[in-house]
């Protein structure tokens, strides 16, 4: 149920009674899990100090004496009344008001006399400083940190964590959600929405999973870009389940949808990624009457290739052989 904060003198008296804000609940360098490699984000609530992102982890820095952190040009430089706004008084002139806490989606600051006040929304509600309200999680635009763009270039895109179809772009300073085709996923490392056996995704597309030509499906069914995963449809009837289980077979097994079980990979004809959960080695690909193979490194398809003359590849010992290979995932698929 959505709270309202306009109720007055018991949400000021709460707040009287709470620690004051900026005290930062999180490890903000966490962050860079949503960011790709190379890209510095202004900490937030701070003029001075930025995290420095590699590879999925943060660094913190802070500029020399006189120096903020400009996040559009990613470099220290000279504080100017502009540049330094956010790291004053966040209340002034907005007294009566509640303002987001830049450090907390689940928090919010009271303006009184010119101070600021903390408070928090109960339980995994957000604060929505444009409907001075706390409201649910699942209908609040906050990520991470409230006005997360603020601390970002413009047009930096990167991750939603709960589906890989998707992606927040900023601009001027506010964040979208997009997403790739239903054929892709969006990889944060190049910015850019690519084949879905080519990125690696820990929270796989939910959208019409169980659905096929406007007609709802039930039961077990595959991911649509692993070998290894499917989604478990709930039977209701005339409408589709929204919001499927997903699970997956064991490291070194295929779900085999037409047996309904997992499988050798060398059985299962699966034209997802087959490097899922496979680290780095050589694998069957389900085409050219297995004279194909694929390159898989941490588990990312990174290229197919074909056997030189007339071999065939042999996952068992991971090389192209002269003796003819009837592999059910690819024999008789050219």
């Amino acid at each position: 149920m959505q709270v309202s904060l306009r109720f007055g003198i018991g949400v000021i008296l709460l707040a009287l009674c709470l620690p004051q804000p900026l005290q930062a609940l999180y490890n903000f360098e966490d962050m860079c899990r949503l960011f790709q490699s190379g890209i510095h984000i202004r900490k937030p609530a701070s003029c001075n100090e930025y995290i420095e992102c590699k590879n999925g982890n943060g660094i913190l820095h802070k500029c020399a004496d006189d120096l903020v952190f400009d996040a559009s040009s990613q470099k220290c430089v000279k504080a100017t009344a502009s540049n330094s706004a956010h790291c004053g008084n966040l209340c002034e002139g907005l007294d009566g008001m509640w303002v987001a806490d830049p450090t907390d989606c689940h928090s919010y600051l009271y303006c009184r006399n010119g101070e600021s006040l903390a408070g928090h929304c109960e339980g995994a509600q957000h604060f929505n400083e444009t409907t001075q309200s706390c409201q649910h999680g699942t209908d609040s635009i906050c990520v991470d940190v409230a006005n997360i763009c603020e601390l970002l270039p413009d047009k930096t895109k990167f991750r939603q964590e709960t589906d890989c179809n998707e992606y927040y772009e900023c601009k001027s300073k506010k964040h979208t959600l997009k997403s790739c085709t239903s054929t892709q996923y969006f990889d944060v490392e190049s910015g850019t929405c690519k084949a879905k056996n080519l990125v690696a995704c820990n929270a796989h597309s939910k959208k019409d999973a169980c659905l096929s030509k406007s007609k709802p499906l039930k039961g077990y069914q595959p991911d649509g870009a692993t070998c290894r995963g499917y989604f478990y449809c709930g039977d209701y009837g005339a409408v589709h389940d929204v919001d499927p289980w997903w699970g997956q077979c064991p490291e070194g097994y295929f779900y085999d949808d037409t047996r309904q079980m997992c499988a050798e990979p060398t059985s299962v004809v699966c034209t997802y990624n087959r490097c899922e959960g496979r680290g780095t080695m050589l694998v069957t690909s389900s085409s050219n009457d297995c004279h194909n193979y694929i390159e898989c490194v941490d588990g990312v398809e990174v290229a197919e290739k074909t056997c030189h003359w007339d071999y065939f590849f042999d996952e068992r010992v991971q090389a192209c052989v002269s003796e003819i290979i009837y592999d059910g995932c690819c024999d008789g698929r050219d």
